[in-house]
């Protein structure tokens, strides 16, 4: 636990660090403001050039650093082609070797020595992307499939939380909450130790799914004509989820086979009533 709060607060200090950046776009930008008063409108067009490289330059960095975060946090995950920081150093080196160039008119020599300077420098700085997917072991799973999957499963989750506020009955708002905070377990479970494309699948439609639209259901009906052994059923029905929650977790920590076979299509029924 205490390894995880030191990982964040980390992460918090790079992305502030990749702000402190923005702050050398501000005598570009005034000095470019310049240039359109005094009518230069050749300089003015090509501070327009510099600030729009080095604007976009930072936030790749920024979108570097973000998914260095999200990497360290994440048991499986793969890499993408396009490195955000490495093409943000490029750009952010290659505008100030520009910059240098034509609007300071210090020569090709310094401009170059500028750019690859200004290369080092940010990368020793922020560090480089990382280069290597985190993949499970084994060919039996489909990763992309598998990080699909597992994505709308917790979509599903964040979903059905941010409704949670929405319930006005304490006693199944806490039954959600008891469900949703197994299913986050469940979840976070399967992406530490993966064993089958069909476990993502099967948790997302089976519990997932009818979870969600007892949600939807019960918030879209008028609570003046709702029945209250109604929601007693609908809270019954999802402590049972919760408990079949529980119980899958301990199987899949126990390393026996995830089975997902007892539906939870009782909670669809009850809506039928």
């Amino acid at each position: 636990m205490a390894k995880t709060k030191k990982i964040e607060t980390s992460n918090k200090k790079a992305v502030s660090k990749a702000k402190l950046l923005y702050i050398f776009l501000i005598p570009l930008f005034i000095t470019t403001i310049i240039s359109l008063f005094h009518s230069d409108y050749n300089m003015f067009a090509k501070k327009i050039v510099g600030f729009i490289l080095f604007f976009a330059g930072i936030k790749l960095v920024d979108s570097g650093i973000e998914f260095d975060k999200i990497y360290k946090e994440s048991k499986i995950i793969k890499v993408p082609f396009i490195k955000h920081k490495l093409l943000g150093y490029f750009l952010i080196s290659l505008d100030l070797g520009f910059i240098d160039l034509e609007i300071a008119n210090s020569g090709f020599f310094n401009a170059i020595v500028t750019s690859v300077i200004a290369f080092i420098g940010l990368g020793l700085y922020y560090g480089i992307d990382p280069m290597k997917s985190k993949l499970p072991k084994g060919g039996s799973v489909n990763v992309d499939r598998f990080l699909k999957e597992l994505q709308e499963a917790q979509e599903k989750v964040d979903y059905i939380k941010s409704s949670i506020p929405k319930i006005d009955n304490w006693k199944l708002e806490n039954a959600l909450k008891g469900a949703t905070h197994r299913a986050e377990e469940i979840l976070k479970t399967i992406k530490e130790d993966p064993k089958d494309i069909r476990v993502a699948r099967k948790f997302m439609v089976v519990y997932l799914d009818g979870i969600k639209e007892v949600v939807d259901s019960y918030n879209s009906v008028d609570k003046k004509h709702l029945d209250s052994s109604f929601t007693h059923r609908l809270i019954e029905t999802l402590d049972l989820a919760s408990s079949r929650f529980e119980k899958e977790l301990e199987r899949l920590k126990s390393n026996e086979i995830f089975d997902l076979d007892v539906q939870i299509d009782a909670l669809k029924e009850q809506l039928k009533h």
